[in-house]
Order: C-alpha cells, then sequence, then structure tokens
C-alpha cells in the first residue's frame, strides 16, 4: 500500500456548493425489491425535479429484499451504476467486464445471489479522486452466523469505470466492524474522502483516505466508551451535512456524538446520548438522519421518534419526541413502525418501514425543532414496489473544500495530526468562557470565526493553558482558529456558545 502524508488541519466554514462536479451523484434513488418472478419494476426517486418525481425503474435480475442497492448518478444527476451485493449493472441492467462474483463472501455468494443480498448498508460507492470517470466500491463482508449472530468482517474495495471493473475485493481493513455503519465524509480538501469504521465491542475507530493515489490507512483511534452490540446490523451512523459532527447509534449503546476533522479525520469532544425506550421489540432495526443544516439528529427506534438539539449546551436535555407509531397496518399484517432513514436531496429526511411495506415517513422541515419539524407518518406511498427497512446509502456529494485555507492544498506536514489532537477546548459547548490546552508553551493567537467566515474575537497568549471569556458573541456555532508565533495553523476546533 502506497504510503500518504497526512493532511493539515483548515478552516474556512464558507462552503461553496457552486461548481461542485459531484453535487448531483445522490440524485436518483433506487428504493424497494423483486418480490415474485412477475415483478418488472422498482421504485426510483427523481430529485432532479422539484418536487422529486417517482418514476418506474425495470428490473434486469432479481433485485435486494432487505437491501437498496449502492448506486451512484454521473454529474448531471443521471444514475449510471448500480451495485446489488452481488452483480455491478450499468443503468440499462448489462452487467460490466469481470464483475464476476461481486461480492467479498464466498458463502454469501453461494447461498443468495444473483438475486438476493441480506445486508442493509454494507455497501457504499464514491467517486474517484483521480478520475471522474472512475468509482470505489466499498463492502463489508460478513462472518457467518455463529452465537452472537452474523458479524462484519473485513472491509473490502473494488475499482471500476461504466464499463469494467479494473480491482475487485481487495482487502482494505482485516477485522471485526460494526454491521450497516458504512459512511464516508468529504475530505477539506474538496476533493478526497474520509471513511471511519467502529471496531465492534470497542471505543475504536478506523479511519481511512481514498485519495488520488488510492486508499490509505491513516490511524485507529480510540475514544469515548466502546460499543457494545456485536451481532445482527442495528442502526445507523453518519456524519453531518457540514462534516463537522461523526454520530454513532445503535439500540444497546443509544447515541455517541464525536466533533470530527475534515483535514485530519481526529475525532474529538465524545458525548453519550441516551434514548428512552431504544430497547423495546423491533428497535434493533431502527436508524438515525441529521438535518440539512447540520443542528438535529433524529432517530427512529421502531414504535419512536426523537429528536436530539446538536447545539444544545446539555444534548440528553434536548431530547424531544417528535413521533409515536400511530398503529396503522398494510393489509391489517404489517405495522408501520419506523426503521432506517437517510436525508435526501430535496432538504427532507425520509424513514424506512422495518418489514415489507409499501410506505415512507416523511420529516418535511428538519431544519427546526419540536413538532415543527412537520413529521408524516406514512407520508409517502410506493407505487411500484414494496420496500423492507432499506436506505441508499450516501455521502454528502455537495461538501465542497475549505476555501482559502491550507486544505485547499491536498498534503502538508506529518506532525500536522499529532498537534491537532493536543490542542483541547473545555468545555465545550461553553457559556462564553473556556479553557485551551496547547503544546505550544509560547505565544499563541487565537480567532474565532462564525459559520459566514467572520472573525467575531481574537486574543494573543502566552503559555500552554489559559482561561478565556468571549464578549458580545451571540448564541451560536463558532470556529476556534489556533495558530502559533509562526502564524502557523495548529488547530481549528468547532466551538458552540450557549
Amino acid at each position: 500500500m502506497r504510503t500518504l502524508l497526512i493532511v493539515s488541519l483548515s478552516f474556512n466554514s464558507v462552503y461553496i456548493f457552486s461548481q461542485i462536479p459531484d453535487a448531483k451523484r445522490d440524485f436518483q434513488w433506487l428504493v424497494g425489491y423483486k418480490d415474485s418472478s412477475e415483478k418488472t419494476v422498482i421504485n426510483l426517486f427523481d430529485f432532479n425535479k422539484t418536487p422529486f418525481e417517482l418514476k418506474p425503474f425495470p428490473i434486469h435480475l432479481g433485485i435486494l429484499p432487505r437491501s437498496a442497492p449502492s448506486h451512484i448518478s454521473d454529474t448531471s444527476g443521471q444514475m449510471i451504476l448500480y451495485a446489488t451485493g452481488c452483480d455491478l449493472l450499468n443503468y440499462s441492467g448489462k452487467i460490466i467486464t469481470n464483475v464476476h462474483h461481486m461480492t467479498p463472501d464466498n458463502w454469501v455468494y453461494d447461498d443468495y445471489c444473483p438475486d438476493y443480498y441480506p445486508f442493509v448498508q454494507s455497501l457504499l460507492m464514491l467517486s474517484d479522486p483521480a478520475n471522474d470517470a472512475h468509482f470505489y466500491l466499498f463492502a463489508l463482508g460478513h462472518r457467518q452466523s455463529t452465537g452472537a449472530g452474523i458479524h462484519a468482517w473485513g472491509l473490502y474495495a473494488s475499482r471500476f469505470s461504466e464499463q469494467e471493473v479494473f480491482e475487485k475485493n481487495t482487502l482494505i481493513c482485516a477485522d471485526t466492524l460494526f454491521r450497516s455503519h458504512l459512511k464516508a465524509c468529504r475530505h477539506a480538501n474538496g476533493r478526497d474522502w474520509w471513511i471511519v469504521l467502529n471496531k465492534i465491542k470497542s471505543n475504536r475507530y478506523y479511519k481511512y483516505l481514498l485519495d488520488s493515489t488510492g486508499i490509505h490507512f491513516i490511524d485507529l483511534q480510540a475514544i469515548g466508551d466502546a460499543t457494545t452490540w456485536e451481532a445482527s446490523a442495528t442502526g445507523q451512523s453518519a456524519f453531518s451535512p457540514d462534516g463537522t459532527l461523526f454520530i454513532h447509534y445503535d439500540n444497546v449503546t443509544d447515541m455517541f456524538v464525536y466533533d470530527f476533522d475534515r483535514c485530519s479525520g481526529a475525532l474529538s469532544n465524545f458525548r453519550q446520548v441516551s434514548i428512552e425506550n431504544n430497547e423495546d421489540s423491533g428497535n434493533s432495526l431502527g436508524g438515525m438522519a441529521i438535518s440539512p443544516n447540520s443542528r438535529f439528529a433524529y432517530t427512529f427506534g421502531y414504535l419512536y421518534s426523537y429528536q436530539i438539539d446538536l447545539q444544545a449546551p446539555d444534548l440528553q436535555a434536548s431530547v424531544t419526541q417528535v413521533a409515536y407509531w400511530d398503529s396503522t397496518y398494510v393489509n391489517n399484517v404489517w405495522p408501520t413502525v419506523f426503521g432506517r432513514a437517510a436525508l435526501a436531496p430535496d432538504g427532507k429526511i425520509y424513514a424506512a418501514v422495518p418489514g415489507s411495506n409499501p410506505y415512507m415517513h416523511i420529516i418535511h422541515n428538519p431544519n427546526v425543532k419540536a413538532d415543527s419539524c412537520q413529521f408524516e407518518q406514512h407520508g409517502l406511498f410506493l407505487p411500484y414496489s414494496w420496500n423492507t427497512n432499506t436506505m441508499p446509502n450516501f455521502p454528502n456529494f455537495r461538501l465542497g473544500r475549505m476555501e482559502g485555507s491550507a486544505c485547499d492544498t491536498v498534503y502538508t506536514r506529518v506532525n500536522d495530526l499529532a498537534q491537532s489532537l493536543a490542542v483541547r477546548i473545555y468545555p465545550n459547548p461553553s457559556d462564553g468562557t473556556f479553557q485551551l490546552l496547547s503544546p505550544i508553551t509560547g505565544r499563541t493567537h487565537l480567532k474565532l470565526f462564525d459559520i459566514t467566515g467572520r472573525m467575531v474575537w481574537s486574543k494573543m497568549v502566552e503559555g500552554s493553558e489559559a482561561y478565556f471569556t468571549t464578549t458580545n458573541v451571540p448564541s451560536g456555532c463558532y470556529f476556534l482558529d489556533v495558530r502559533d508565533s509562526q502564524n502557523s495553523l495548529l488547530a481549528i476546533k468547532r466551538l458552540i456558545i450557549h
């Protein structure tokens, strides 16, 4: 594997959404499955239209009971490739060259393919930073059922174009991993990708960087409390749309919230949020999503849905119930309870239903508090095929680079990561008074920026430990820029002032 120099930490909170080539890579979704030999279409969500359109998508192979395919659109928003977990096909349904056995698990291929892939949120397709016409498919491998059930083992990668697979099922990470939590976030340079994976029954997170030269292991970071679940899939993970947070949610350890550094890949500021009724029957099938403004997280736990204000000084106190299942059944058999969820390009959150069902739930206005979010149960009817607790798995393709910062360049000094991790601020959230711990014993220059990139406060200090009180700074989300006496960037820290 090729050696990588770590990117430096940087900052500018003004994200440029125009002129991002990948902005429409998730503008078409496939949702549903082939439930009989007579079935010829499933649902295609087309977000190129406002409001979005539901269209029939022709089935050329049996597609995915239990698991939506991983797919990707071209830069104009038209789907070009989809992976079923068994095969890789182009839009017209033709299997591309050298695609045979497009799953890392022999037992899955032998027992389920070509018409069935049993694992959700275990595939992720990304654009290649080196070539707009090439793509990567990341896939979690799975070990057969043990006393603890099926668990994920290994992360694998394949590289391909619309016509041909170049590399197939290359082992990237050889370890036990949390199932159904495969997620990616755009690097702060606006080109590369971060992938973060939780090792099961631990507080350790693998970090990988996909750049123009390939896939690189960055580190295995231990932080926060350990997850405890090790068997069948439960919950979801998500990066906030602005890339500043990483959240792990499952029905046993509830919600783990971390600050995420898009430059270094570092996690920090661990917080745990307990979700009431989270271990109710069926909740292992639940999920989560984050609002477009990155302020609110939503959990979908079978019977209950909760909202968490991620900018609140006390996350636990901000937990608010926004829905309770209204007892609606389909055909007097299938309950329309709450399952996995996803934020869509139209700014709404859609949630699937555990078990076969022709409905989805909608949060129409996820950027606002409590009941104002407009949670509509079974508000979307799927006309072309039923679905079963699956949602497409996409990163935020519209997250751009941090303009005008050191992260506009791709590589810099190796020691930047260590410096960034050594800079800490407490408490966070803060009432405006906070403590800074820094590896620099000399002079340090601090600047506080709001979300528009405007500097609202600055201070020059001496020593590695100091206390500060900001004045005339309104409540909100800010970024603290920390530099040494030579004006070299040491860290950018996300700071909430309440």
